[in-house]
């Protein structure tokens, strides 16, 4: 069984180290929050289309 990804969408351009502050959605009615995660815990979502200021990202489970 494939595990769960939260996704997150964050700038684009991210920094080489260090941390960046990203939007994760909590559902409908644009309800969420901003989080800010290391950069090593973001890796680009197969649904990200490639375009845009921002993307999606899958967040690195820490456990």
């Amino acid at each position: 069984m494939a595990g769960v990804q939260i996704l997150v969408v964050g700038p684009r351009e991210l920094p080489a180290s260090g941390t960046v502050e990203v939007w994760a959605d909590a559902g409908s009615g644009g309800v969420g929050q901003r989080i800010t995660v290391p950069v090593t815990d973001l890796q680009m979502a197969e649904v990200d289309s490639g375009n845009g200021r921002y993307a999606v990202y899958a967040l690195r489970s820490r456990h």
